[in-house]
């Protein structure tokens, strides 16, 4: 295995700093706007939070041999057109896009989410012309359900049964 899926630790600020704020990263989350030190730290507390109260988030991909920050995998709460639903997601530095490392984690954070939770459903969303991102969801089990908007960005949702995914 090349990474593991950790929760995250609020010492991860800095590292993780480096991947909010590269405009690439974040050309198909905010339009390429990056993110500001509250966002980030926002961001960490509600993962930790996620992680204790429900047993998973959106984990950190840490390289295996070295302990490095390759991004980050996994579920998390989403309201959507008002529905509560829980999405995965991913985001990886962009040095280590296009090596398999987004399918691989969301596949692996599938598996060790269903062993332990009653999921039936589970969504992802992206920007229309985000086809890194849809590639993935088609990999891992999802299908296309409808277009939608979300923080003011037009998205695509991706949903699928949880049985039948990863």
């Amino acid at each position: 295995m090349r990474f593991r899926l950790e929760p995250w630790r609020a010492i991860d600020f800095s590292i993780f700093a480096r991947i909010a704020r590269d405009p690439d990263v974040m050309r198909y989350i905010t339009g390429g706007v990056p993110w500001t030190d509250d966002e980030i730290r926002g961001f960490i507390r509600r993962q930790m939070k996620y992680h204790a109260r429900h047993g998973f988030c959106l984990w950190r991909i840490v390289r295996r041999q070295d302990g490095a920050l390759l991004g980050f995998c996994g579920l998390q709460p989403l309201e959507l057109d008002g529905r509560r639903e829980v999405e995965i997601g991913w985001w990886l530095a962009k040095r280590h896009w296009k090596r398999g490392l987004a399918t691989e984690a969301a596949r692996r954070a599938l598996g060790r989410t269903f062993a332990g939770e009653k999921l039936r459903k589970v969504v992802a969303i992206a920007m229309p012309e985000n086809t890194a991102s849809r590639r993935i969801m088609h990999k891992i089990g999802l299908r296309y359900h409808r277009q939608t908007r979300r923080r003011g960005f037009r998205v695509v949702c991706y949903s699928g049964a949880a049985r039948f995914l990863g």
